[in-house]
């Protein structure tokens, strides 16, 4: 026995002016949610593809910022030591760095977004550790870490710049001859710096231990 709305949907005219504008209707109605979520979908695209070179474009501004800094950090440690005044030394620091407003991070992955906000948070705690040596320091060696600083500040711009465009699909960085270089020049400069301050180390460990030696002739115990 065939379902009581089975026998009505049989018996329904399919034909009538309201049949048909109601079907009509209906169509109408998912071809306008298709159009719709079409258009949600090419607009969501594109305001990921423009924030993410939008903030690429800001990293790689901010690495050109810190690249300048190291050369007034060179400058400034090249002034005569028997200067009294600190002035060259005074307007040498990490610069500092926010995104631009109003970016629509919603339309990026979280795993993205953490990614992207954390760098002002590593740039503001470099900027705090190296303000101990304008406090405590000499105005040669505020400088000299101010270089390595910004250095290692203008890398890590340039390598999460890199990531986003990539992540996304923006337009791929075409830098001009002045910085066609650039990332390989401060990697190079880095190592430079890490290879230098690791001699020192082994140095001062060295000459720590020879006293020590001297001082304790003997290792073993007169009788033995």
């Amino acid at each position: 026995m065939q379902p009581e709305w089975f026998e009505h949907l049989q018996q329904f005219n399919w034909n009538t002016p309201a049949t048909l504008a109601l079907m009509s209707a209906a169509v109408g109605s998912v071809v306008t949610l298709a159009w719709i979520s079409v258009r949600d979908a090419s607009m969501r695209k594109r305001q990921r593809h423009d924030t993410a070179l939008e903030v690429a474009l800001s990293l790689e501004s901010y690495a050109r910022t810190c690249r300048t800094m190291m050369h007034k950090a060179a400058w400034a440690t090249s002034t005569p030591a028997s200067t009294v005044s600190r002035e060259p030394s005074s307007n040498v620091s990490i610069p500092t760095f926010a995104y631009p407003d109003k970016l629509h991070w919603q339309v990026l992955s979280r795993s993205v977004v953490s990614e992207l906000r954390e760098f002002p948070a590593t740039i503001h705690a470099a900027r705090e550790h190296v303000e101990t040596f304008r406090e405590f320091g000499e105005p040669a060696d505020l400088c000299a870490q101010v270089e390595y600083e910004c250095a290692k500040a203008a890398k890590s711009a340039l390598t999460l710049a890199r990531a986003t465009r990539r992540r996304h699909r923006a337009t791929t960085r075409k830098p001009g001859a002045k910085d066609s270089a650039m990332e390989r020049e401060l990697s190079d400069f880095i190592v430079t710096v890490e290879e230098k301050r690791k001699a020192y180390l082994e140095r001062r460990t060295d000459f720590a231990i020879e006293p020590q030696a001297k001082a304790r002739p003997f290792e073993q115990p007169l009788g033995a």
